[in-house]
């Protein structure tokens, strides 16, 4: 008894100590509470917050785990298609700031990644027969429901007269 005591006390103080261990190691970030970023000493999360909630909220760049070249392709394509203003001096503040926190070695590799887009969707077109015998199925689903419908009708009429009498 006193083996399995001494054994399980052991186990609770090295669990104790490999906790401990673990989170004087683990870097403390702090995070806004409004917008979801972290907060970095320099104060650019509050540049990317004013830049990029004008469109979208900043949640959608905490899913993100994208390198320097990557965060800039965005930047680039929400110009040209999306018509983000000029960044000017800006944008590289704003890119260290993405890539130091939102990056893609920022993050743990077991966090789950948006997929990659679909490429080559085939779509079998449907014919003009297939929506007709669709359309007809419907429609004899509908009768088949109106039957039911009067059929319950007549019986609760029929319990109405049995009641009466």
């Amino acid at each position: 008894m006193r083996a399995i005591v001494s054994r399980f006390t052991l186990a609770s103080i090295f669990f104790l100590v490999l906790g401990v261990f673990c989170l004087a190691n683990e870097e403390i970030v702090e995070i806004d509470p409004k917008s979801g970023l972290r907060i970095d000493p320099e104060g650019n999360w509050k540049l990317i917050s004013a830049s990029c909630s004008v469109c979208h909220s900043e949640r959608l760049l905490t899913q993100q785990q994208l390198d320097r070249e990557n965060w800039s392709k965005v930047i680039k394509r929400m110009q040209t298609q999306e018509n983000l203003w000029d960044l000017g001096d800006y944008e590289s503040k704003i890119l260290d700031y993405l890539t130091t926190y939102y990056g893609a070695s920022s993050q743990p590799k077991t966090q789950r990644v948006r997929r990659a887009q679909l490429k080559q969707i085939e779509f079998t077109p449907l014919s003009q027969s297939d929506l007709q015998s669709s359309e007809s199925e419907e429609d004899s689903t509908l009768d088949d429901e109106e039957s039911v419908d009067t059929s319950d009708s007549q019986k609760s009429d029929e319990n109405e007269a049995l009641d009466n009498e």
